[in-house]
């Protein structure tokens, strides 16, 4: 029987938010799960969807590409903090044509199990719970974590450019994702979740408004296949005139982003995850290749 990867994710600390901002939240999380889920669609077997309150969950035929939709997601909504479970396992309650909410099996209830551990937990905000021994694999997917906290609001904005213009992407992801990448660029200003401190937008950052991106210059995405081989990392995932593209989008100095890019630890973000997506590519691999 094949497996399957259940994706469960919550928002961490929701009740905290007022009734505003909580909706607010809710729309503009409803925009980015409707574009990843387009994105990944080739990879999901059940979209993902709000299930119940603050969490929602889909059903992946690949643990890497479960986690590459989660890690993606996870920027977008910066600062709202999210945490996860992946559960690896067998689908056996199928509902034709339904929603993830209305399946079930044991790939489910390891996704319940990873995210409850996840949420005693200080250093991580996702777990893979599955048949395996996944120590090392949960340290690998969280190491990046604590550079991803540190990012201030161009530091994200920059980061998610990046993601989407050279994308770790599964080789059977569909790339013709123009109208959705720039979706998700557009809505991310719109919405500036952790642009205001205090009722004011910051200026200790550039601040940049959703009008002046120019949206013509978003090149065709250049992919970065996760196969399970760990190429060389830093050529693999430095990628030249980022700075400058990313400038040409933002309508800035290529100095500026460069600027940004480096107190963001952008690269070594990406370095951490591509390692972390391919070891998980590489022992875990998915449906397809049972």
């Amino acid at each position: 029987m094949n497996k399957y990867v259940s994706l469960i994710m919550d928002i961490e600390k929701s009740k905290t938010y007022g009734i505003s901002a909580r909706n607010e939240m809710q729309h503009y999380i409803d925009k980015c799960i409707k574009n990843l889920n387009r994105l990944f669609n080739e990879e999901i077997q059940c979209e993902v969807t709000f299930s119940a309150g603050d969490e929602f969950q889909g059903l992946f035929n690949d643990v890497a590409t479960a986690l590459m939709y989660y890690r993606l997601f996870e920027m977008l909504i910066k600062p709202v903090k999210i945490r996860a479970g992946i559960g690896i396992g067998d689908w056996t309650i199928k509902m034709e044509r339904g929603l993830s909410t209305q399946q079930d099996g044991p790939a489910y209830y390891n996704a319940r199990q990873a995210i409850k551990e996840v949420h005693s937990m200080q250093l991580q905000n996702i777990r893979i719970c599955s048949d395996k021994d996944d120590t090392l694999a949960n340290h690998l997917i969280n190491a990046s974590l604590p550079l991803k906290r540190q990012q201030i609001y161009m530091q994200n904005i920059v980061q998610v450019l990046v993601e989407l213009l050279f994308p770790f992407a599964s080789v059977y992801i569909d790339l013709d994702r123009q109208d959705s990448v720039k979706e998700l660029i557009a809505i991310k200003f719109e919405y500036r979740l952790g642009a205001k401190m205090g009722g004011l937008y910051s200026r200790r950052n550039i601040v940049m408004e959703q009008k002046y991106l120019n949206l013509n210059e978003i090149p065709d995405a250049l992919p970065i296949y996760i196969d399970g081989k760990i190429a060389d990392v830093e050529s693999t995932i430095i990628k030249k005139n980022t700075a400058m593209i990313i400038s040409e989008i933002l309508q800035c100095s290529r100095q500026n982003v460069a600027s940004i890019m480096r107190r963001g630890n952008l690269n070594k973000i990406r370095e951490l995850d591509y390692v972390a997506l391919q070891y998980v590519k590489k022992n875990y691999g998915g449906s397809r290749w049972n």
